[in-house]
């Protein structure tokens, strides 16, 4: 809730930029690197939902703050998932540098076998919260307080 709450609308939406521009920024820095594609690619789709959801809750919860609260716990888990794949990215891409540079094969291999299992079979549960988040509000406040 205080993600929602508090923390998306402060500023205008400005606080979250602070972690937007940079990821943005990532993508956009290495979007031509084909061999880092792979990795990319699923992170750059679910920062692009991020953002879509971002905009989604703070334009429901502006009309109806139930939209906003259903959103709150599946919102919290997708912005998690990203920044966790954020840092795998970051990760991966200095994996790469180092065996490039003769870096321990095993070590930096095995990060660059960890940033594709993350990105590929964890980040998807990205797509599970964005679906939550956009059936909205109205299948978890339809039940009234009689049929609990």
């Amino acid at each position: 809730m205080d993600l929602v709450g508090r923390k998306l609308p402060a500023n205008l939406g400005r606080s979250l930029r602070r972690f937007f521009h940079p990821v943005a920024k990532f993508i956009a820095d290495n979007q031509k690197d084909e061999e880092f594609g792979e990795l990319l690619l699923p992170f750059a789709k679910a920062f692009g939902k991020l953002q879509q959801t971002t905009g989604v809750i703070a334009q429901k919860g502006l009309v109806n703050p139930n939209e906003a609260g259903a959103a709150s716990s599946p919102y919290l888990r997708m912005f998690a998932l990203v920044a966790i794949g954020f840092m795998w990215l970051q990760m991966a891409k200095a994996a790469k540098a180092k065996l490039a540079e003769g870096g321990d094969a095993t070590f930096y291999g095995s990060k660059l076998k960890t940033a594709r299992f993350f990105m590929t079979k964890i980040l998807p549960e990205a797509e599970t919260h964005f679906r939550t988040i956009m059936a909205g509000a109205k299948p978890l406040m339809d039940f009234g307080v009689d049929e609990f």
